[in-house]
């Protein structure tokens, strides 16, 4: 069984995430991907369209600029409710699925640390369910009292970049701030506190290891965004070798200015953002697990001092 609650260090935290994945990897990422498939199908195919019909009205238009603008228009204004209601269901789901996507790790650690084992795809959404209230409240709170400081706090940090001071001053404030806003999750919702309760004891868990916790941070930070861009980067060097080749193969054929609208490029465009969507997604997966690493380990002292008294108590009544 993989110990959550134990005091780690700088490479412990780093090495038990990855442990995690060992042991949890595949259930992990196979409940996330059944939660995810359909938004994922239905972003899909709202993707493919709109290239699709862009692609046919670049057709009709050629190059064009102010008649391409004018057909795209004209096409938007005569199916003004599609739209609108296209739209709608996409915040929707992407309102409501981020909100699952960042809580998922939380509930999963969760309840691992109560001792379950071969988690289920009912027991997350259960979770999610019963939280979903409290997400919404923690979204709302972020939004209008959180994301302001944290907006001046940043613009502070930018302008003390042009002084040497501000460089190291946000190489570190950059992950506190983070971790700080992870470790507020992490407290709303395992240990049920409420929000301002939550933050409080977020900023006393960040003073509790300070270096530790922030290197942490930083290191698997950087280490997801190397990936990350690495992936990026063939993914887009890949996409453009195909685009150049169909170009070349489209002005060759019909010896136009008009680009057709190819369903292999639009779909390889498609599955290319589809990837990048469900990449971004793992990686902060990732993340997340590593900050709740972080959180249980800082949680670990209150913990053992409560097992302790649990076992004086066994003790007397002996």
């Amino acid at each position: 069984m993989f110990e959550l609650y134990r005091k780690r260090q700088l490479g412990d935290n780093l090495g038990d995430t990855f442990t995690f994945f060992k042991n949890y990897g595949k259930n992990f990422f196979k409940i996330f991907f059944i939660a995810n498939g359909a938004f994922l199908l239905l972003f899909a195919i709202v993707i493919y369209t709109l290239l699709k019909v862009n692609f046919e009205h670049i057709q009709e238009s050629g190059l064009e600029n102010n008649q391409l603008k004018s057909d795209l228009l004209e096409y938007f204004n005569h199916n003004e409710g599609l739209v609108v209601a296209l739209i709608f269901i996409c915040v929707f789901l992407f309102f409501i699925m981020s909100l699952f996507n960042y809580a998922y790790p939380v509930l999963y650690l969760k309840l691992i640390a109560t001792g379950k084992e071969d988690l289920e795809t009912n027991d997350l959404s259960a979770s999610f369910f019963k939280v979903l209230f409290k997400l919404i409240k923690f979204s709302i709170g972020y939004l209008f009292l959180v994301f302001p400081v944290l907006i001046i706090a940043l613009i502070i940090l930018f302008f003390l970049c042009f002084i040497i001071i501000g460089i190291p001053l946000i190489m570190i404030a950059l992950p506190a701030l983070f971790t700080f806003l992870n470790l507020h999750f992490y407290s709303y919702l395992t240990e049920e506190k409420r929000f301002f309760e939550s933050l409080k004891h977020a900023y006393d868990l960040v003073k509790l290891d300070f270096w530790n916790t922030i290197g942490t941070t930083f290191i698997i930070m950087m280490i997801m965004q190397f990936v990350q861009f690495a992936i990026t980067m063939c993914l887009y060097f890949v996409g453009m070798f195909i685009a150049l080749a169909y170009l070349i193969g489209n002005s060759a054929s019909n010896h136009t200015n008009s680009i057709e609208s190819s369903p292999l490029l639009i779909g390889f465009i498609t599955i290319v953002v589809i990837v990048l969507i469900v990449l971004g997604n793992i990686f902060n997966n990732i993340i997340i697990v590593n900050q709740g690493m972080i959180y249980y380990s800082l949680e670990s002292g209150d913990k053992q001092e409560s097992k302790s008294i649990d076992l004086i108590g066994d003790t007397t009544n002996e």
